[in-house]
């Protein structure tokens, strides 16, 4: 394994590139974009990238971009395959269906997934309603509907190891001392490319929108939201910390 420092902004791999290495974050930050420059991801110390496209043995399929000054560990594909034992053709055969799955699913969110949201209203005349989705966002924490006025707006915990702003138009601070499964902050909605969407704040436990699961270690991190009713759960599946956003748009005599 190598070491490799990637001044900010500067290009680690184009998409169309050949595949020879996988990249782990020691220091900094990388971005993962698609279709000419739409994010999909953005990578913290820690995270592995480049794998799909070694395990696939194909071109890459995404462009990744450090940043800030990036410090990253290399490993070329012979070594990777050696230090992971990928001699059994049965196991690197299903480790390249997981991946062409994975691909698949984050290129397609970076475009719209529905209908309805491909017709969701434009930043600038929606509306958006943040709902608690659960019986103790609602009974136990007191939550009430917030009408939501400024992006970003951040949902977490009021007593989290980093705090958001109590007395705030631009959060909504859940009292759920104690809890591991809330983070402060935890998500925020926000826009992108003019869109409305939510993304994850670097969740320990991550955030599921409308039932894609994005982290600090996903390809995904943002997810666009649709007209209508949308689900938001911050943590795991079986988090109690349930969320309803509404988007709409506002009337054209409004």
């Amino acid at each position: 394994m190598q070491q490799m420092q990637v001044p900010a902004g500067e290009t680690i791999f184009h998409a169309g590139d050949p595949s020879t290495a996988v990249y782990v974050i020691a220091d900094g930050e990388v971005a993962i974009t698609v279709n000419g420059g739409i994010e999909v991801a953005r990578l913290h110390p820690g995270a592995l990238f480049g794998e799909s496209g070694v395990l696939e043995a194909r071109a890459r399929a995404a462009t990744a971009t450090a940043l800030t000054a990036t410090t990253l560990l290399v490993t070329d594909a012979e070594t990777f395959f050696h230090a992971f034992g990928m001699d059994n053709d049965r196991a690197l055969a299903l480790v390249k269906l997981l991946c062409a799955r994975l691909r698949s699913t984050s290129l397609r969110t970076a475009l719209p997934s529905s209908d309805s949201e491909a017709d969701a209203p434009p930043a600038d005349r929606a509306t958006i309603r943040l709902l608690p989705g659960s019986e103790l966002l609602a009974n136990q924490y007191g939550m009430r509907p917030v009408d939501v006025r400024h992006l970003p707006f951040q949902v977490g915990n009021r007593y989290g190891g980093e705090t958001i702003p109590i007395a705030s138009n631009r959060a909504c601070c859940i009292p759920a001392r104690g809890s591991v499964s809330l983070a402060a902050p935890h998500f925020a909605i926000m826009q992108r490319d003019g869109r409305i969407g939510v993304r994850d704040l670097g969740s320990a436990t991550g955030t599921m929108v409308n039932g894609t699961a994005i982290s600090r270690t996903s390809l995904t991190v943002f997810v666009p939201l649709r007209r209508g009713d949308n689900e938001v759960i911050a943590g795991g599946p079986a988090s109690p910390f349930r969320f309803r956003i509404q988007l709409g748009e506002f009337s054209a005599t409004r």
